[in-house]
């Protein structure tokens, strides 16, 4: 029998307590310390006077922004920290299930930890290869794990696109749809577009056959965790941090008021120290507070660590915070794992659900990193840049003769930057531009 000797790093529990507190955002954070004072003896939170601050921005002259102002005057604090913690029960949901599976340590450990990396839809956009680097264990592991988590409920959980997760739920239900399944394949854009009859000729069917096999996918659950616990409930929103302009400088002020400090009893250490509690006692009271300390110490860098990443995404997105949306560049996990020396894995997390306001409104920090419009469009033709040059062409279009969304699709296919009429009017509706109409009568009056 031949020895070898190898070196693996294993995921800890404080490194998934680390990974957890770094995605959550501050409406998240703040229910979260909350649970952990109630089964940490020796923690104690100290709540601010009140329950947050006015935005510094007086978008109604009451100095608070428009969805600010609607959620804090119909929802209570508890009831804003209830309707953000809906993805958290979603998470202890899927724990429960995972401890059900009596799995070694070491895999439920990487089971959590998948679990901790899903999106609020319940997908996992983290490739297997960068979960397997990120945690120090093999891809096998890894496929292993993300199989019995896809296993889980609600079915679809765990998919890694919209294919999969589709996929996944028809093979629970109907495993014998052979069509259904193709069209999932190889025909979704046909499908959301009606095309029966295409679908049909291409796959050999009749239309008759191929609509039944759609509508059994329509009743399919595209967001697996939306589904969870009924009826989807509105998600307030209240923003981690402001970007202020001053004297065009721009600025990054968090928006942590409202989170309650952490104090740490000394009572129990005097306890300890004078030997007055049980064996029992004091490896009870002596991992509370060493998991104490670790929080203090995860809560720091997590507001470190995004503080980092947020600034960098203001000097990367200068244009965008300075003249508004149409001038966003593509910015990329990579990019900013790579100038920070992060991985990427920890920058999915910290801009996960993190919100932000600035003078043009609230926006989602994810909302920052641009895309490409089309496969065929160039890289640097992101969503913003599209819409900046839909506003340069209705700028430059003539006097009464204004284009419409139509007219700007093809001047933008002339330029090589094919963008379907609607995705237009999307635009075009996003920066606020009446239609080519109005644009009309505007220019007579």
């Amino acid at each position: 029998m031949d020895l070898e000797l190898c070196q693996r790093q294993g995921i800890t529990l404080a490194m998934q307590t680390s990974m957890r507190i770094l995605q959550l955002n501050n409406l998240q954070l703040r229910n979260y310390l909350g649970d952990l004072m109630t089964r940490n003896a020796v923690i104690e939170l100290e709540y601010p006077d009140i329950d947050c601050r006015p935005s510094p921005f007086d978008r109604y002259g009451k100095g608070t922004s428009s969805r600010m102002q609607d959620t804090t005057s119909t929802m209570s604090k508890d009831q804003l920290i209830e309707n953000q913690a809906e993805y958290i029960s979603a998470r202890q949901d899927l724990l429960l299930q995972c401890a059900g599976l009596h799995l070694s340590r070491s895999l439920q450990q990487i089971l959590e930890y998948l679990i901790d990396s899903l999106d609020e839809n319940g997908f996992l956009h983290e490739s297997a290869q960068i979960i397997a680097d990120d945690t120090g264990v093999s891809l096998d592991t890894v496929t292993r794990c993300v199989t019995l988590l896809q296993r889980m409920e609600p079915a679809g959980v765990g998919a890694r696109d919209l294919k999969e997760c589709l996929r996944i739920q028809l093979l629970r239900i109907a495993p014998n749809q052979r069509l259904a399944l193709q069209i999932i394949d190889n025909h979704l854009p046909a499908l959301a577009r009606q095309q029966y009859s295409n679908i049909a000729k291409s796959l050999e069917a009749s239309k008759t056959q191929v609509m039944q096999a759609c509508d059994l996918i329509r009743r399919l659950n595209p967001k697996p965790l939306n589904g969870l616990g009924g009826e989807a409930q509105t998600s307030y929103i209240i923003p981690d941090f402001y970007i202020l302009e001053d004297a065009g400088t721009l600025r990054l002020v968090m928006n942590d008021y409202y989170l309650p400090q952490i104090k740490v009893d000394p009572t129990y250490r005097e306890l300890l120290h004078n030997k007055q509690l049980s064996p029992e006692d004091c490896v009870y009271i002596q991992k509370n507070y060493r998991e104490a300390n670790e929080v203090i110490k995860f809560l720091d860098y997590r507001k470190a660590t995004l503080q980092r990443v947020v600034e960098y995404i203001i000097q990367a997105q200068e244009a965008f915070f300075l003249y508004g949306p149409g001038h966003r560049k593509t910015t990329t996990n990579r990019e900013i794992a790579q100038a920070l020396s992060l991985h990427e894995s920890t920058i999915s997390r910290t801009v996960s659900e993190k919100y932000f306001e600035c003078k043009w409104g609230v926006f989602s920090l994810k909302s920052l990193f641009g895309h490409s419009v089309t496969k065929t469009a160039e890289p640097e033709d992101s969503t913003d840049q599209i819409m900046h040059r839909i506003q340069a062409l209705i700028a430059s279009e003539p006097a009464g003769k204004a284009y419409s969304d139509q007219d700007l699709s093809e001047l933008l296919a002339a330029q090589g930057i094919p963008v379907a009429r609607r995705t237009i009017a999307k635009y075009r509706q996003t920066l606020h531009i009446p239609t080519a109409s109005v644009r009309n009568r505007t220019a007579q009056t």
